[in-house]
């Protein structure tokens, strides 16, 4: 089975599915996530800290591409 994280579906899944986990561990304020007709919410901590991780990757990645 193979995953493809191309599929906005699937980050939606993925998402939920670990917002589910934070609450269910009694740790809510970890992962939020809400569904709306603009897409995916995420929030909380870790839905926070996430896409500054990414950015500071793809930042980093890049400027050693051309090298």
């Amino acid at each position: 089975m193979k995953i493809d994280l191309s599929q906005p579906s699937t980050k939606k899944g993925l998402v939920l599915i670990g917002a589910a986990a934070a609450m269910m561990a009694g740790r809510p304020e970890l992962l939020t996530a809400t569904v709306t007709e603009e897409g995916l919410q995420a929030g909380g901590l870790i839905g926070t800290a996430v896409p500054i991780v990414l950015g500071l990757w793809e930042v980093i990645r890049n400027e050693f591409k051309g090298k």
